[in-house]
């Protein structure tokens, strides 16, 4: 009787160990997972993995010309990056692709999961090798960035000072017409120290068209060159007219230097000889 159960015990025993073993062997890891839930976590790591490449790349400058003008040089940071971005591009595709079968329940092959499977755990390391070793390139990227916008002028580049124009950056889209001619003119006209001038071609585009996507612009200018004037005069004017343009624009880009301005004016205002004691 004691044998007989030892060895229906054993025989349990060994039923389960194959059982586990057998669970254990099956491939892909997954089984757990249901064919939805695979396909949602690696769209969700494309996803992950794209953003970072997509971020990495947009933080660094377009790559460098090889001396082979067919071929890119693929030592390239940017290049490197940007391969990567279109193996997991060509990866989140196919993923999509299997999942909106899966979701109308159209036949599909059930390895190509395995293959996608394997395909991302290849890809992953190589995209966080890489963005650790482009660290650096994007770094100085990111440097280089913010030097040449310290490098440019005072008055928002309305008047030169180096680097582009501030106005070209924010109208790049606006169509070309009289009213960015006069823009232009008025520019230059205060460039020359012809402040009067300017700002008669500045007070034009305001009250000839009210539409102009230069309109914002030009009311700024005309404060702009009252504070290049520098002036008691021009400097009361152009902090007046910095805060009237706050006004009416208060949501600008340029409305925080736009604010700062007023402050400068201020400031140089208790430097000169026929200042206002208030300001003292």
């Amino acid at each position: 009787m004691t044998s007989r159960f030892i060895s229906l015990l054993v025989f349990c025993l060994l039923l389960t160990g194959l059982a586990s073993t057998t669970l254990a062997q099956r491939p892909g890891g997954q089984t757990e997972l249901s064919t939805a839930q695979r396909l949602e976590v690696l769209g969700s790591k494309c996803e992950s993995m794209r953003r970072s490449l997509g971020s990495a790349i947009s933080s660094m400058g377009p790559a460098k010309k090889s001396d082979d003008k067919s071929k890119p040089n693929a030592d390239d940071p940017y290049v490197r990056l940007k391969g990567l971005e279109k193996e997991v591009s060509a990866l989140l595709n196919e993923v999509n692709d299997i999942r909106a079968k899966n979701d109308r329940a159209d036949k599909f092959d059930p390895a190509s999961i395995d293959r996608l499977e394997a395909s991302v755990a290849e890809l992953s390391p190589r995209v966080e090798t890489a963005l650790q070793q482009t660290a650096s390139a994007r770094g100085a990227s990111a440097s280089s960035s913010s030097s040449n916008k310290k490098k440019k002028g005072k008055l928002f580049g309305l008047f030169g000072g180096g680097g582009e124009d501030k106005y070209a950056e924010l109208t790049g889209a606006a169509v070309a017409g009289r009213d960015r001619v006069l823009f232009e003119e008025a520019a230059k006209e205060v460039r020359k120290q012809h402040f009067d001038t300017g700002r008669l071609l500045f007070a034009t585009i305001i009250n000839t068209y009210p539409d102009s996507a230069f309109l914002p612009l030009a009311k700024l200018a005309i404060a702009d060159s009252f504070f290049l004037e520098g002036t008691t005069s021009g400097l009361i004017q152009a902090a007046q007219g910095y805060q009237d343009w706050l006004t009416f624009f208060p949501t600008d880009p340029l409305a925080d230097d736009a604010m700062l301005k007023v402050a400068e004016a201020e400031m140089r205002q208790m430097g000169l000889s026929d200042r206002d004691i208030s300001h003292a």
